[in-house]
């Protein structure tokens, strides 16, 4: 076979491969994930059941895949926001250090930029319903009847896209310390799945939800996504809490301890 036929058929292998993963994709936004089936995805792209399994060797191989090519929209959406945010606020450069301010106007500048990068990547996950309902079972469903090379092939995906938008996100809050962005990331991808799985009760726990003394279990998805996430980054770029306070003491020679102590 020429060199020429075989890229031919790798890009055919390639086409039919994001055609199945699309629908599953439209599926999915359609039915609940336990209800789809292989044979549905069969059905859907017109292909026999055995040549769906010559690509995908399960359905949650496949509904990874899924997970991997939305998850590359969002970062690319969410990195064109950050982008254009840094941008806005003029990112320092060695050519053009960031200038120096007082205390004071640092933490209104760290402030501001926590709330900004935190409602652009709130409100561009909390569009992405479908995306988000997937996410919240990656790890207990999609990741658990996988091959070692279907995961080894996600994971390093889901890493460059991590490294990428983490370094972003170290330009866009001023006092986030290098190599801090991704490890936020992590952490705010906890947050997302749980208040996903918060959010989506079954029907009997709606119900209940909906009374009037019930409000508190009402949450509201990208409010309270947007909230977190500006409490992490707060806390992420903030000294430990009290350290300062701690030091004086310490300093004069009474311990935090003994303060508290009560008179005998």
């Amino acid at each position: 076979m020429s060199s020429t036929r075989r890229a031919r058929k790798e890009e055919q292998k390639e086409e039919r491969r994001r055609f199945i993963i699309d629908a599953a994709w439209q599926l999915f936004q359609e039915t609940p994930y336990p209800e789809v089936t292989m044979a549905q995805v069969a059905e859907r792209t017109r292909l026999a059941k055995g040549t769906l399994y010559l690509y995908f060797t399960t359905k949650e191989e496949l509904f990874l895949a899924v997970v991997d090519q939305e998850l590359a929209k969002w970062f690319d959406d969410v990195n064109r926001h950050l982008a254009h945010f840094g941008a806005s606020q003029g990112e320092p450069s060695a050519a053009r250090p960031r200038p120096a301010r007082g205390r004071r106007g640092a933490a209104e500048t760290g402030k501001d930029a926590v709330a900004s990068v935190a409602s652009i990547l709130a409100t561009t996950l909390a569009v992405r319903d479908a995306m988000t309902r997937l996410l919240s079972i990656l790890h207990s469903v999609l990741e658990q009847n996988i091959g070692y090379e279907a995961a080894l092939r996600f994971k390093l995906s889901l890493l460059a896209h991590i490294e990428r938008t983490g370094a972003l996100l170290e330009r866009c809050v001023p006092s986030l310390a290098p190599g801090h962005g991704g490890p936020i990331l992590i952490r705010m991808y906890a947050l997302l799945i749980g208040l996903r799985q918060v959010c989506d009760p079954s029907d009997v726990i709606r119900d209940i939800r909906s009374r009037p003394d019930m409000g508190l279990f009402r949450i509201d998805f990208s409010e309270e996504l947007r909230a977190s996430f500006a409490i992490l980054l707060s806390g992420a770029i903030a000294p430990p809490l009290g350290a300062e306070r701690l030091g004086a003491t310490v300093l004069h020679g009474v311990s935090p301890v003994e303060r508290r102590r009560p008179e005998g």
